[in-house]
């Protein structure tokens, strides 16, 4: 599983990172980005429950 974040389309709402914050947290430069861990079967609704509320429509969730 893996997590793709489109950056240019970013705007750095904060949604990913309030609905999963072991998975995602926006940077300082104001774009999500995915936490530096392993991501486990476990957090696969968290992900895709944020990747359906992106506003920006950002996230894809692969595998």
């Amino acid at each position: 599983m893996e997590v793709h974040i489109d950056t240019a389309a970013c705007a750095g709402h904060g949604v990913c990172e309030a609905i999963a914050p072991h998975v995602f947290e926006v940077d300082d430069d104001g774009k999500a980005r995915v936490v530096p861990r392993t991501l486990e079967e476990e957090d696969r609704v968290d992900i895709g429950y944020a990747v359906n509320q992106c506003p920006e429509q950002a996230l894809r969730l692969l595998g």
